[in-house]
């Protein structure tokens, strides 16, 4: 998949359908992603988790618990974001999330991710939030430079950490401001 035209990207809003590989892209990435980061005992009970997270997956795009949208490159699907309302205890009203953004790493560096984010940010900008977050693991230089490039700019005392397959994972959360949507009149 390199090379790939951006002209023959389709985004879409994901359907219940799409959980299985959604949840694989999820394995994909953070087996690529991560692998000088976390332990192979981490990366390798990632595999376990499939059927896990794609009954999550399929449960959140059902229900609506938060907005999902992917990729589609000539017909198949490569790459997903979620995002919705954040989760922060110390977040305002006006404050979005992006909660997840994986691309299968055959894509990476070819503009697909930007192309999403921007059909993430303007899903936000439209629901009315003032400025979006994500959280992300320190030490993952190639996304930190991502949403450094998008204009996301760390928070300084949010570093927090969390245990994941008996493993701890350092975050840091990035915020970035959107843009108004012009009150019509």
């Amino acid at each position: 998949m390199s090379g790939a035209s951006l002209d023959l990207l389709h985004l879409r809003p994901a359907r219940v359908e799409d959980a299985p590989q959604l949840a694989h892209i999820h394995l994909q990435t953070w087996q690529a992603a991560y692998r000088e980061i976390l332990s192979e005992r981490f990366l390798s009970d990632l595999n376990g988790g499939v059927p896990q997270r794609t009954a999550f997956l399929a449960q959140a795009i059902a229900g609506g618990a938060l907005s999902v949208w992917v990729v589609e490159l000539e017909g198949e699907l490569v790459a997903w974001a979620s995002f919705g309302s954040s989760r922060d205890v110390d977040a305002s009203a006006a404050t979005g999330e992006l909660r997840a953004l994986n691309l299968l790493p055959g894509i990476w560096g070819q503009g697909i991710g930007t192309r999403l984010w921007g059909q993430v940010r303007q899903q936000l900008v439209e629901a009315g939030y003032a400025s979006a977050t994500v959280w992300v693991v320190q030490g993952n230089r190639r996304a930190l430079g991502f949403y450094q490039a998008l204009g996301f700019v760390a928070e300084p005392h949010t570093e927090k950490t969390v245990v994941e397959h008996d493993e701890p994972l350092s975050l840091v959360r990035y915020r970035v401001q959107l843009p108004q949507v012009a009150a019509e009149g």
